[in-house]
């Protein structure tokens, strides 16, 4: 999954890891994101759905707000969410938030520009080395509880 506030990156990345035979679901606004995040928590059954409905094997996220840290941090200390790795996405010419992201719990940094070859051997890294998924539980077929 690809979360980044703007359309045009959001749509390059998505389309280059489709190129390399990934499926792609890309969200925009950490904002939204971080809301939808701290109130699923307060329903559990809205939670696991939530989780169902994306259940990305590698989330990448642009850390150019300081919403998106705090995802990043509250991803880590849920146990539903705590194994997704996490690729932060940031500007090369601010790179204390690439170290905070990693700081939190991020698997890997990229700062933009972002070369191509470099997004794929990352993400292949970072999917080698993530902890095997948790089983699903049945609950998946609540994803629909989210529209």
């Amino acid at each position: 999954m690809v979360v980044d506030d703007d359309l045009g990156r959001r749509y390059a990345l998505a389309q280059l890891l489709r190129l390399e035979g990934y499926q792609v679901h890309s969200a925009s606004g950490h904002e939204s994101w971080l809301a939808l995040f701290k109130s699923c928590l307060s329903v559990p059954a809205t939670w696991v759905s939530f989780v169902a409905a994306i259940d990305p094997d590698v989330l990448l996220m642009a850390v150019d707000a300081q919403a998106a840290l705090l995802t990043i941090g509250a991803l880590r200390h849920h146990p539903l969410t705590d194994q997704v790795p996490v690729i932060a996405l940031g500007d090369q010419h601010r790179p204390e938030d690439l170290a905070t992201a990693m700081a939190l719990g991020a698997a890997g940094s990229l700062g933009r520009p972002i070369a191509p070859d470099e997004l794929c051997t990352q993400v292949a890294r970072v999917l080698a080395e993530a902890p095997p998924r948790r089983p699903r539980t049945g609950d998946e077929t609540r994803v629909h509880d989210l529209n």
